[in-house]
């Protein structure tokens, strides 16, 4: 133990429950928000909670960004569970907006008061010798079930 504040990936509240609380807005704007992950997930819900119109954008048909990656792998499968819960929590939330399979360029978010940008990591790159031998595949290609042969 390091004596650390426990903290969670994906509910930023947590060890924060009494220092940060969500309240209503006085001032309810329309928003955007790029990248359904667990960043553009947490954001857009809580946004809505407190008021706001929100639409949540990604390019690909499903919410979730890297957990869809991560969930597959074993020991993992916990993050199932968080991408139902945010499923049925984006289903409960009537201001929420969901634009999936949608790429959200300047044209399409030109008229919202506020752009969130929640659009997660790039995985990383191999760089190591060798690393562009035909048989070596990173992690992105071997959860995705395409790569080396």
């Amino acid at each position: 133990f390091k004596m650390q504040r426990a903290s969670c990936l994906v509910n930023p509240r947590a060890g924060y429950e009494t220092e940060l609380n969500y309240t209503p807005t006085e001032a309810p704007l329309n928003l955007a928000v790029v990248g359904a992950g667990p960043a553009g997930l947490a954001c857009a819900t809580v946004a809505a909670e407190r008021g706001h119109k929100v639409t949540l954008f990604d390019r690909s048909p499903s919410i979730g960004g890297q957990f869809n990656l991560a969930k597959q792998v074993p020991g993992k499968e916990e993050f199932y569970e968080t991408l139902r819960y945010f499923t049925h929590k984006l289903a409960s939330l009537p201001t929420v907006s969901l634009q999936l399979a949608t790429e959200a360029d300047a044209s399409t978010l030109a008229g919202y008061d506020r752009v969130v940008l929640a659009t997660g990591v790039v995985p990383r790159s191999l760089s190591l010798l060798g690393w562009d031998h035909p048989k070596v595949a990173s992690y992105v290609d071997v959860l995705q079930r395409r790569g080396a042969a």
